[in-house]
């Protein structure tokens, strides 16, 4: 009897040591990847971010931070909207930058956008102009809102990681890496020539990757979300080529687009790109959410009864795309009408009849945008509902 126990022991022991070096090993080869991605990913950003801090220093101008010191004179007035106008001559003194600790003389020009009366001690935003190492002039642009953007942002990561524990700070990882995607990957290969649309596809390709692997792990409901979210992502950029196309509608009739052009090297022809681009990204959020809740729910059936039938899951995940298609498109394009509110005000204002307004260039780049990314959320439901239910 003691033999068989004895047995018996070692044979558990012997399946708990395979499951622990299995364990390790599966652990192993997933940092190996993880490590290898991340330095491919870090390598890449570099590559494309070389050049250009060193063409920044090379400019003539520069944005530094600069304290109030002393209020010379103060000729301010308020006006009956509500805002101050005049100007202020101060003394300021820069504290960031290679000039810091110098002092000058400045001329605050106050108006309904820069309408803040300087006190001792504000701390101001100005650009400074340097010829031959001397600097010839300094303009306040606004108040220093470094500190209070930071600090917002870092009170969203906290209440994010604290109230949603581990996928909160799952969330807050993606998020970060989805801001350098876009700021230190997407802009600076736009910049040196590539192909816009081409670029934020592969990019977006790479964050859905990154953010629902993160989310799921690399499983069969991560994985039927990333098939509908690229699904949902080119239907989208179709979609928006489309409609801009029909509408004779390209990149130059966006009104940031020619400063970018005169101020850049992009080339005129990347100028439809940015406007599909602009679509891509902005609709990426709410594809990722309609296909991360379609695939889990799928699998959460799956889960909870084996024995139903593809057919069954299917319809499962069309009624619970249903449910939601209605909320995400919406919020869609209450994004897109939230941003375009100060124009929609004036058109309206303007007593523009109905005919113009459906013509004007600005309305109808809303349209596209708006429809095209609500119909990319739309076929990203069926085709998650789908993949869902024939994977294991």
């Amino acid at each position: 009897m003691f033999a068989n126990f004895s047995l018996k022991l070692a044979n558990i022991a012997k399946t708990g040591c395979f499951v622990v070096r299995k364990k390790i090993s599966d652990l192993s080869f997933k940092i190996i990847i993880a490590v290898v991605t991340l330095v491919i990913f870090i390598s890449v950003t570099y590559w494309a971010n070389a050049g250009f801090s060193e063409a920044a220093s090379e400019q003539k101008q520069s944005h530094e931070t600069a304290r109030v010191t002393e209020i010379l004179a103060t000729n301010v007035e308020m006006t009956e909207n509500g805002f101050y106008q005049g100007e202020m001559r101060l003394i300021v003194e820069l504290e960031t930058g290679a000039y810091r600790g110098a002092q000058t003389e400045v001329v605050f020009f106050l108006n309904q956008i820069t309408s803040h009366q300087a006190q001792i001690d504000d701390r101001m935003s100005v650009r400074i102009t340097v010829v031959d190492e001397v600097i010839t002039s300094i303009n306040i642009q606004n108040p220093e809102r470094r500190e209070i953007v930071f600090g917002f942002f870092a009170v969203f990561l906290v209440i994010l990681g604290l109230l949603g524990g581990k996928r909160g700070i799952i969330a807050i990882t993606s998020l970060i890496f989805t801001l350098i995607s876009i700021i230190f990957l997407l802009i600076p290969l736009a910049l040196r020539g590539y192909s816009v649309i081409f670029t934020t596809f592969i990019i977006l390709f790479l964050i859905t990757i990154v953010s629902l692997t993160l989310l799921a792990g690399f499983t069969s409901k991560g994985i039927a979300a990333m098939i509908g979210c690229l699904i949902g992502v080119a239907a989208t950029a179709i979609l928006t080529h489309i409609g801009a196309t029909l509408a004779h509608i390209s990149g130059f009739h966006m009104e940031e687009v020619g400063l970018i052009l005169a101020t850049t090297d992009i080339a005129p022809a990347q100028a439809s790109g940015l406007f599909i681009s602009g679509v891509l990204i902005a609709s990426l959020g709410a594809v990722m959410d309609t296909a991360m809740t379609i695939a889990s729910t799928v699998d959460e059936l799956r889960k909870n009864n084996p024995k139903m039938t593809v057919a069954r899951l299917f319809r499962s995940g069309m009624n619970v795309g249903r449910d939601t298609m209605g909320t995400m498109t919406a919020t869609l394009i209450l994004a897109f009408a939230g941003t375009s509110l100060n124009m929609i005000i004036l058109i309206y204002n303007g007593g523009t009849s109905l005919n113009q307004l459906i013509n004007s260039d600005f309305i109808v780049i809303e349209i596209i945008r708006s429809i095209a990314g609500s119909l990319g959320i739309i076929l990203t439901i069926p085709a998650v509902a789908l993949v869902s239910s024939v994977m294991d």
